[in-house]
């Protein structure tokens, strides 16, 4: 080779070599960015509003069941109904792991899920002689409507109710209540549907609701973070605290330990950007550039429902008589929400913009 070419080949390669990795850098950068905006679309589509569709896919099978139940009142038809009442929340608990937008705003959430429920209050409404229409179950207070009153005349205070026992009444508030949980299923999922689910698919590119995608992107992670702590220092310290079955979630169903394991389901979900279809979620920005944060997250979850697993009697029980279980459960769902708001957290500040 001549000596001068060879002179000047070397002096060029760092140039190619540079543009070659600008061209590179660029790319990757654009790539981050659509994967953003396709992370919050997913998201919105495949989780939150799919979620809404199918608790109002539910609800109404609720009601259908509630219908047959209270016109052929035998004990086939009330495992049926209490089935469907099962099915639907486990829609509804894994979705409060993205409790925010309508939701909240429009405070479906305690009108369709206040807890504990006052059953000596539903007892002098059920031997009252109000009318029990749906337009009366809607005024009530908040208590007294929705998943738990159900529940409750579903099951009874012991979990021992038999259709023969169920009085007319029972039946008449019971298809109300149903009723009323349809129509704010429906505006779940209409809220969603409607708009809210471009607002957030939109955000930072003219949502007018999250004017960045940060502001979205943390919105998510808040709601995740926020339904760990509320399952450990609320669902789950109150009643062991007290050591008192009635301030737990789901007594009358004993169906507790389901609905907190569904809470912390919904967390993954939302992190995998998977509620029946899967798309992409945060996860996947995640893994872009932090591998060890995510095998922590999916460390400490998988900790989280392993301790919610290890339960061998119903949770209003097991406070009292596997107290270890309980604080080891507690103790494993707060160590995931430090880290889905703490590193989590500060990864999506740092990231996303």
């Amino acid at each position: 080779m001549n000596p001068l070419f060879r002179k000047t080949l070397w002096l060029a390669l760092p140039a190619v070599i540079m543009t070659a990795s600008c061209k590179k850098d660029k790319k990757e950068s654009t790539d981050t960015e659509e994967l953003k905006t396709q992370i919050l679309a997913d998201v919105s589509a495949n989780v939150c509003a799919a979620s809404y569709e199918d608790m109002l896919a539910k609800a109404n099978a609720l009601q259908t069941a509630v219908n047959t139940l209270t016109t052929t009142p035998n004990d086939a038809n009330l495992t049926a109904a209490r089935n469907t009442w099962k099915s639907m929340r486990v829609t509804w608990e894994q979705s409060e792991a993205w409790l925010f937008g309508p939701v909240e705003a429009d405070n479906i959430d305690p009108r369709i899920d206040t807890w504990p429920v006052d059953f000596t209050q539903l007892d002098q409404i059920l031997n009252g002689s109000d009318n029990l229409t749906e337009a009366y179950v809607d005024q009530l207070d908040d208590a007294l409507k929705g998943f738990h009153p159900i529940e409750y005349i579903l099951w009874g205070v012991n979990g021992n109710r038999t259709a023969a026992s169920l009085t007319a009444r029972e039946k008449q508030y019971l298809l109300s209540l149903t009723q009323n949980l349809v129509k704010l299923s429906g505006s779940a999922k209409d809220s969603w549907t409607n708009g809210y689910k471009v607002q957030l698919a939109t955000a930072g590119k003219g949502s007018t609701e999250f004017s960045t995608q940060q502001a979205a992107y943390l919105q998510l992670v808040d709601a995740m973070s926020g339904i760990c702590e509320e399952v450990a220092n609320s669902k789950m310290k109150e009643p062991y605290d007290n050591q008192d079955p009635t301030k737990e979630e789901s007594p009358f169903a004993k169906n507790s330990v389901t609905d907190f394991t569904n809470n912390i389901r919904g967390v993954m979900a939302m992190y995998q950007g998977k509620f029946t279809a899967d798309g992409k979620g945060i996860e996947d920005l995640v893994r872009v550039s932090n591998l060890s944060l995510d095998g922590e997250i999916k460390s400490k979850y998988d900790a989280a429902i392993a301790a919610l697993g290890a339960f061998s009697k119903p949770f209003g029980e097991a406070i009292i008589s596997e107290p270890t279980k309980v604080q080891n459960a507690m103790t494993k769902v707060n160590e995931l929400e430090e880290v889905l708001s703490s590193k989590l957290k500060s990864f999506i500040q740092q990231q996303v913009k």
